[in-house]
This record gives C-alpha cells, structure tokens and sequence, in this order.
C-alpha cells in the first residue's frame, strides 16, 4: 500500500452525537474507521487531563509513532477512505498544526451541540467514571477551565486557519436528531463517497445516556484502577488475573453500577450564566456557519428544547 495518511479526523463536539456519525460510516464500504472510535493520536493535551481519575485514555499517542498510528487501521482495504472521530481534538490547541503536518488534504468533521447541554452532559458522562463532586455546579467551581471547551468559534480556528473552508464540514447536533438520513448524506456528499449505502446504524440510538447507581461502587473502582496503575508489579498482576478471567466478577459488579437512565433538569440560575457565559460566541459561530442560533442563548424550560431555525441556505437547498 501507499504511505499512510488519514482521509478524515472528526474533531469535535463531545456529546453531540459523534459515536453515531463514527459508528454509520464505519459500516460504509468505502470507509475504514478506525479500530477504536477515540484514538487521541494528533493531541497533546486533553482537556479532562486535569481531572481525578483515569488517564490511560486521556494521554496522546502520538510519540507511539505512526507505525503505531497505521495498525489501528490494520483491516483497510484497497481504496477505502481512513478516519477517524477523536472530540478532545477540538479542545487542543496544538491538534490544527498535528493534522495539517500529517496530511494538509484532509477533511475535518464537526457537530455541534448547545454548549450549555454539552457541559452538562459532559459532567455526567465523565462523573460515570471520575470521582468528581456531587452537583454540577461544584464541578464547575472546581474546573473552569472545562467551560472552556464549549467556546467553538475560539476552538475552531486554529484549524480554520490552516484549512480551507471547502475541506470542513460544521453540522449541529440538533439536525442529527432532526433528520439523521439527511445529515448522514451531507457526510457523504462531503467526503465524496456513494450516498445510496444505508447504515443498519443509521436510525438507532448509539452511546444511551447512563447513570450511575451509587457513587461509593464509582468510587471503588477508580481507586482499584488507581492501585493497578501505580506500578509495574500491580500492573503485572492484573495482566495475570485478566487472563485467568477473575477480574470478570468485579467488572460485571461495576457494569451493573451503571444504567440507561436520565439526568435531573439542570438549576435555572445555572442555565442563566452558561447561557450569558457563551452568548458572544455562539454569535461568532452564528455568522461563520450562517445559521441562526439564537435558540441557544433563549433560557428554555427545561426539558423543552426551542426548534432550531435553518439558515437561508439551508432553505434554498431544501425547497
């Protein structure tokens, strides 16, 4: 084969809807994703680095080399478009500079989601498997650099400026949900693949929202991640019980910990500030994807989300 080079990265958001997109091109015959969903290879830092908790998945791999890069796409076939969606890319800084040094040709996906929601569902997501306060708004005053993330206009840039526009394609989460055969088309029109192949995936519910029993069971188990983490020894011994299939009890213990459930309405007054935190900016990306998102910074009832509102493009295309 060719010298490895990826096709196309998906870059971002968390939450909003990014294991749906990977999982329907990963059946597209023409794709190879690759073998994990989040490689991290192009980062340097991830954005939850500073968080209690594991960090095998948070680290980059990119000092692994590319050899190492090129075996997670070891069952490509002869002409199928390699990619792969990795949201913490996004968050990076350094992620723009990685990818266009790897390939200047590649294609950069993005879905958005209301930065707000995409904060809170990120807590929950991540309060699954850190042990991080008890309430959102204690995360929030313990890790404010994680509001961060949801700053898109200020995130996308550095890859805006060394990508031509032609090569990036910005959905929202909201059309996902709305019309997923519609935006799973624009992909492949995007990516120049055939549009007439339907992925088993494409109406299903991938990634269901989990939450957890009991937080002590949470607990519990990042210290015995901690322990078999710290050292060589620790880490051997594991390896050993893995094989020999003890480790089975436990895990089943710490999978039953976690259920398909929903999570409490967020506080009205916390909604407020997030709203007024990122009015400035999804302004700025109002503009740059020339729709109207003005539903976004609307303080809502929770559990009622306002309708989203097409772009003039969007209608023209769509009459």
């Amino acid at each position: 084969m060719d010298e490895f080079k990826l096709d196309f990265a998906g870059i971002g958001v968390a939450k909003a809807g990014t294991t749906w997109i990977a999982k329907c091109l990963g059946e597209h015959p023409q794709v190879c994703m690759a073998r994990f969903k989040e490689t991290n290879f192009f980062l340097r830092s991830h954005m939850s680095s500073g968080l209690p908790g594991p960090r095998a998945k948070d680290a980059s791999r990119y000092d692994e080399g590319m050899q190492w890069y090129e075996e997670r796409f070891a069952l490509r076939k002869p002409g199928q478009l390699c990619g792969e969606f990795s949201p913490a890319y996004l968050g990076d800084p350094d992620c723009a500079s990685l990818l266009h040094a790897h390939n200047p040709r590649m294609k950069l996906l993005c879905s958005f989601r209301n930065p707000v929601d995409t904060a809170y569902a990120a807590y929950f997501q991540l309060a699954r498997v850190r042990p991080l306060p008890d309430t959102f708004e204690e995360f929030m005053a313990n890790y404010p650099e994680l509001l961060e993330y949801g700053r898109y206009d200020h995130k996308l840039r550095p890859f805006l400026k060394l990508f031509p526009h032609e090569q990036v394609h910005l959905m929202l989460f909201e059309d996902i949900r709305a019309d997923p055969a519609a935006c799973y088309r624009r992909i492949c029109e995007f990516l120049k693949i055939k549009t007439d192949f339907v992925p088993q995936s494409l109406h299903q519910k991938v990634n269901p929202r989990r939450v957890l029993r009991s937080r002590a069971l949470r607990n519990l188990r990042c210290a015995v991640r901690d322990i078999v983490a710290s050292t060589a020894p620790t880490r051997r011994i594991w390896s050993a019980l893995v094989r020999m299939g003890a480790h089975r009890v436990t895990e089943q213990v710490f999978e039953w910990n976690e259920m398909r459930g929903t999570v409490p309405p967020m506080a009205p007054e916390t909604r407020r500030r997030l709203v007024e935190y990122y009015r400035k900016e999804n302004e700025t990306l109002e503009k740059l994807m020339d729709r109207d998102l003005s539903h976004w910074s609307e303080i809502r009832e929770e559990g009622r989300a306002p309708e989203s509102r097409p772009s003039t493009m969007q209608k023209s295309s769509e009459s």
